[in-house]
């Protein structure tokens, strides 16, 4: 369960004052631009949000897992663009700041937390995404150094990074480098066609023979796999608040013009089956916010992302299907003023359909839940 305190209450009236007011009047253009607002970076880190879950002593607000996911809804709700780029900048600074060295953290994670650098977090490849355990890019050990040989795709903000941790492998095992963009042998590829998520830049990364140094090794040699699964869980929520927040966007889109649009004489929102549309609605976005923002408060009770994986996973799932299912009820009421750009409503919808391979297939997250509800059945 969670709590919404008056902290937590100042703080997303807040962001939801910020979004309405910053970004609402730029959407339609930023979208059309598809470029990458780093003017809004001093917003982020003026509320607090970049370091939301991150200590006072990396330059975090330390205000707690519930707090990001309530900017990631509250921004979702007008621009879910900029909540993805939140989205993919969690799992990096959850990697730096539990797994990193002090060095580390004052090189890579403070600036990133005070919005003077941008991070990524790189792990997919072209043979799969979800299973990191199988992976081609490799690192291998060479005096101070390792070289490093591979290709990334689909990374979320490998467009704009200052910072790359990258999952490579070394021998057997997994592991994680901090490598910089002016790191020789490392470039950006291709920039990813999207659907939705127009201003943030999911792009191809590249290393042809890129010496990294051995101090920017994450954790210990081997521990990648366990590093990415853990940064993964706690990001993953966010996705869940990405489509709540959608969803609430495209409800409130509907009512308004439920109760403004007339037919025969009296608003749309007198008809009975335009009532009970709504009401499934609302019903659909409250299920969801309990179900989203329990990983988060479970996060912030102190319990380890191993025991929240998969509270996190259905987070992520149940906030993908809820922002789809939505936005396509709000379009029906809506009728063809609903496909009309200017309603703001097919940019939710194209939104929308990027959560589902987000961080993990919807169909991955089911199976991670599964897995577990069958590991504690035979126990």
């Amino acid at each position: 369960m969670f709590e919404m305190t008056e902290k937590l209450e100042a703080f997303q009236l807040t962001v939801r004052r910020m979004a309405e007011e910053v970004l609402a009047p730029r959407t339609l253009d930023l979208d059309e631009k598809g470029e990458f607002p780093r003017d809004l970076l001093p917003s982020l880190v003026s509320l607090g949000i970049i370091g939301a879950t991150s200590a006072a002593d990396v330059g975090g607000s330390a205000m707690g897992s519930v707090a990001g996911l309530i900017a990631a809804e509250e921004i979702s709700r007008v621009y879910p663009s900029l909540a993805f780029f939140l989205e993919g900048t969690q799992a990096p600074v959850h990697a730096l700041e539990h797994f990193g060295n002090d060095k580390q953290r004052v090189r890579y994670l403070t600036p990133v937390i005070r919005g003077r650098k941008i991070v990524c977090l790189a792990a997919t490849e072209p043979t799969g995404g979800s299973d990191v355990a199988n992976l081609g890019t490799e690192a291998v050990r060479d005096g101070n150094s390792y070289r490093v040989r591979g290709r990334k795709v689909y990374i979320t903000n490998g467009g704009i990074a200052d910072i790359c941790l990258l999952l490579v492998r070394t021998g057997n095992r997994a592991s994680m480098l901090a490598v910089e963009k002016k790191t020789a042998g490392f470039r950006v590829g291709r920039r990813e066609s999207q659907t939705g998520f127009r201003s943030v830049p999911v792009s191809e990364l590249l290393f042809e023979d890129c010496r990294v140094p051995v101090d920017n090794l994450i954790g210990r040699e081997g521990d990648g796999h366990a590093i990415a699964l853990s940064s993964f869980i706690v990001s993953r929520p966010i996705i869940g608040a990405i489509g709540l927040g959608i969803a609430e966007g495209a409800f409130e889109i509907a009512l308004r013009f439920a109760r403004e649009r007339v037919l025969y004489g009296r608003p749309i929102s007198r008809l009975q089956h335009i009532q009970f549309m709504l009401a499934e609605m609302e019903t659909e976005i409250e299920k969801a916010r309990w179900i989203v923002y329990y990983p988060g408060a479970a996060l912030d009770r102190g319990l380890p992302p191993r025991q929240v994986g998969k509270w996190a996973a259905r987070a992520k799932a149940v906030g993908a299907e809820t922002a789809l299912w939505v936005t396509q009820k709000a379009m029906q009421i809506l009728g063809g003023q609903g496909v009309n750009p200017q309603s703001h409503l097919p940019r939710l919808l194209n939104d929308a359909l990027e959560l589902f391979p987000a961080s993990g297939t919807v169909e991955v997250m089911k199976i991670i839940q599964a897995t577990e509800i069958l590991r504690r059945a035979r126990s």
